[in-house]
């Protein structure tokens, strides 16, 4: 059924579904990566103290977080954060306690592959934390690293020249890694805008403003299309609906009361119809209602449940006294050869006999003639 919701497809949902997929494969992978480095280390002797920690600390919180992810999608926001500063956590104490450490840099086996994966923290905010939380975090972390840069280059030693260059060549390319990533965000979400309006507008040209209803124009494209495919296998069907006196609702309890009946009656064959199906306010009193399948579908009882529960719809006014409200229903399946518009005429000229019968009764077109 073309409703709301339905007219556009939700792009979030699909984002979300993408994104979990991303991290499920990012956390496996992560452990996979975390575990081959602790292994070499470990017999290489190169491990330090940090590490020994940190290493098993992001192994269960990669398999952790894997787990709950696979098991309940609803926490991947949760899981975000964790892996965000798990990784970032440890890398800046690891920076930290290379700040402190004696002799030069470049000497040092634990910071030459610290500076290899400090910028994965750059992407992790960017990749893991909405916008604003991620350049925060971002400078956050440029300056902490900017603080560890002052701090080992003002010291008194024989090597503070060389790790002066090494730590502001790397500050620099830091800054520049966040202004890209900043851009690449910020683009991003311009795109992301403009898709946005283009889905409210995609919206507002297919939906009735009134019932929430597909338009006349989006089903009219509906219609047209069934019909160039003349797939009669199908046995697609339109029921063209009226209701009844509806100028007598207007004129007598006024057209605030004429507009509530309409949401009722648009609700209550919403309501009364299948997914695939198609439910639009055609014009005035009028609805239309496509099913591109009803094979499987008596669709002259489905008519008559429609009539009847709109004929069972409590309508009041504000005294509480009934607004009695009763629908007429057109119905025509799709002949051979049949254009739309024929289609449509056929499901018209059933609608006219339903009235012309007393109203409050559903009535099938005649074929089309040879």
């Amino acid at each position: 059924m073309v409703q709301n919701s339905d007219v556009v497809y939700s792009a979030t949902q699909h984002i979300d579904r993408l994104m979990r997929r991303v991290v499920l494969l990012m956390f496996g992978a992560g452990v996979l990566a975390v575990l081959a480095i602790w292994h070499m280390e470990a017999a290489d002797g190169t491990i330090d103290a940090i590490d020994r920690v940190g290493y098993p600390a992001m192994v269960i919180v990669f398999s952790v977080s894997l787990v709950a992810l696979w098991r309940v999608p609803r926490v991947l926001a949760t899981v975000r954060w964790l892996g965000f500063l798990t990784i970032t956590l440890l890398l800046m104490l690891d920076l930290w306690n290379q700040t402190h450490m004696p002799g030069p840099l470049l000497d040092n086996y634990n910071s030459l592959t610290l500076w290899n994966w400090l910028p994965l923290c750059y992407a992790m905010a960017f990749f893991m934390l909405a916008p604003r939380h991620a350049f925060l975090a971002a400078a956050a972390m440029l300056a902490f690293f900017a603080a560890c840069t002052l701090l080992r280059t003002t010291a008194h030693t024989p090597y503070a020249a060389q790790d002066r260059s090494l730590m502001l060549n790397t500050l620099i390319s830091h800054a520049v890694l966040v202004v890209c990533l900043t851009g690449m965000v910020w683009l991003k979400h311009v795109v992301t805008v403009q898709g946005e309006q283009a889905t409210r507008l995609n919206l507002l040209a297919a939906t009735d403003p009134l019932t929430g209803l597909a338009n006349r124009r989006l089903t009219l494209q509906l219609l047209d299309q069934l019909a160039r495919d003349g797939r009669l296998d199908l046995a697609p069907v339109v029921m063209l609906c009226d209701l009844d006196h509806f100028k007598h609702i207007n004129d007598g309890w006024g057209h605030a009361m004429g507009d509530q009946v309409l949401v009722a009656v648009a609700n209550a064959l919403r309501a009364s119809t299948r997914d695939a199906d198609t439910v639009a306010r055609w014009g005035g009193e009028e609805f239309l209602i496509v099913l591109p399948v009803s094979r499987d579908v008596d669709a002259s009882a489905l008519a008559e449940r429609l009539r009847a529960r709109v004929e069972a719809l409590q309508v009041a006014d504000r005294h509480q006294c009934p607004v009695p409200v009763t629908l007429s229903i057109g119905i025509a399946p799709l002949a051979a050869g049949e254009s739309g518009s024929s289609w449509l005429k056929r499901a018209d000229e059933a609608l006219y006999r339903a009235k012309n019968d007393g109203r409050n009764c559903c009535r099938v077109a005649e074929p089309p003639e040879a």
